[in-house]
């Protein structure tokens, strides 16, 4: 796949078609290298590699190429002539008619503008807005000054790199639940149990579709000069503070991508097999896929038709659901639960179920720690979506508030 995937790309580059600020490096200075497949998806391709002394991961989705084939079909002209239209469309399409959304549309001309000569010529024009179209890569740019999203390298035609960072969430607080570990779980709150018991099974479904993922769990997990971890290995069980510390950053990270410029982001896969774990310790979500701004959320929702609330659903169904409206057969717009409330119901029972973490405590404060996370979890049921940033970050901090008052008192016991 690769060998065809350089063929075509490099050909294609070579004949004036596709371009990118990569293509040097990788047609003519061979300073891409590829190593291992990652992706087990067909559609999705993804390897990781090294790029000027730098490991990365490359991406190409297979739409990018049926795309690519539709606009070969329009005149150099035409693709010159709306390309700014095209990309204000895109933006506004996904972010709606945000006050900053002219600060994006100016940055993703200068993606466009591979050689920094301020002319888009049809092979950028060609090869940009396809490349935009793919939702990951478009989420990629318009976030990249966020700590916690992957940076964003470059590209060349289809085929794009990011940062690939050394452990997944998962990796080192698991997959799925195990039945002596649902203990810990509240007695008074039952819906997380059900929750719990459902998590394990939606990991190992989406993680066929995670890149690379596999590929780390089997590598060592060395995490050097980190201020929070040292010396992960598969058997290493997290330390009481590398757990919250985990956590916090998970909600810094959800607060940050909804804090850019121009809206609010949902994740509508948020496994902990979506995230990882740089070197200083940094939670970043680490696949995008099925990451959209609100607005694109809501629209996205509400042009699905229905016969029952089972059908409104974007990405995983848990994440990301609406109501069926009976009267027109077609699901509202008004999405259920953000990803706080997600991070809430699931992550928190699920990086503190280990037993190790309940035998570190003493006389009563096992029953009280599971009756501090069931009340931590039923607080986040009671927030509302919200609709504003300032909204979901007094939210989120009020959150981190109470998960370092249990931290807090539980420490004091360990």
């Amino acid at each position: 796949m690769w060998a065809v995937l350089l063929l075509f790309q490099c050909s294609a580059y070579k004949e004036g078609q596709v371009s990118g600020p990569l293509c040097s490096d990788l047609c003519e200075q061979n300073n891409i290298h590829l190593g291992k497949c990652l992706s087990s998806v067909t559609e999705k391709k993804v390897y990781d590699g090294a790029w000027q002394g730098r490991e990365v991961i490359l991406k190409v989705n297979e739409r990018w190429f049926m795309e690519f084939q539709e606009l070969q079909k329009k005149t150099d002209s035409d693709l010159t002539s709306s390309f700014q239209n095209d990309v204000v469309f895109w933006v506004e399409t996904m972010f709606g008619s945000c006050s900053q959304c002219s600060t994006l549309v100016e940055k993703l001309i200068s993606y466009a503008d591979s050689n920094h000569d301020e002319i888009i010529t049809a092979s950028e024009a060609r090869t940009f807005v396809t490349l935009m179209y793919q939702e990951e890569s478009f989420m990629l740019m318009a976030l990249n000054e966020s700590k916690h999203s992957l940076e964003f390298y470059g590209y060349c035609g289809g085929l794009y790199l990011t940062e690939k960072v050394p452990l997944i969430a998962s990796s080192v607080y698991g997959e799925k639940w195990e039945l002596s570990e649902i203990s810990i779980l509240p007695d008074v709150f039952e819906p997380v149990e059900e929750i719990s018991k459902n998590f394990g099974k939606k990991i190992l479904e989406a993680a066929f579709s995670i890149p690379y993922v596999y590929s780390i769990l089997n590598e060592a997990l060395t995490l050097t000069k980190s201020l929070i971890f040292s010396t992960f290995s598969q058997e290493h069980i997290p330390s009481q503070r590398e757990k919250f510390d985990f956590l916090y950053s998970l909600l810094d990270a959800t607060l940050s991508l909804s804090s850019n410029p121009y809206g609010l982001v949902q994740s509508c896969d948020i496994h902990l097999g979506n995230f990882g774990i740089t070197n200083d310790s940094v939670v970043k979500f680490i696949d995008l896929d099925f990451t959209y701004p609100f607005v694109f959320l809501r629209t996205l929702l509400k042009q699905k038709q229905c016969a029952s609330d089972e059908d409104c659903w974007v990405g995983a169904m848990e994440d990301c659901h609406s109501s069926c409206d009976l009267n027109t057969n077609t699901c509202t717009s008004v999405v259920h639960k953000q990803d706080l409330v997600n991070i809430c119901e699931t992550h928190i029972p699920f990086v503190f179920r280990r037993s190790s973490f309940i035998s570190e405590l003493t006389g009563n404060s096992t029953t009280g720690l599971r009756k501090a996370l069931g009340q931590l979890v039923v607080f986040c049921q009671t927030l509302s979506v919200a609709y504003s940033a300032e909204q979901l970050r007094h939210d989120i901090l009020t959150v981190k508030e109470k998960l370092r008052i249990v931290e807090r008192n539980f420490s004091k016991m360990s």
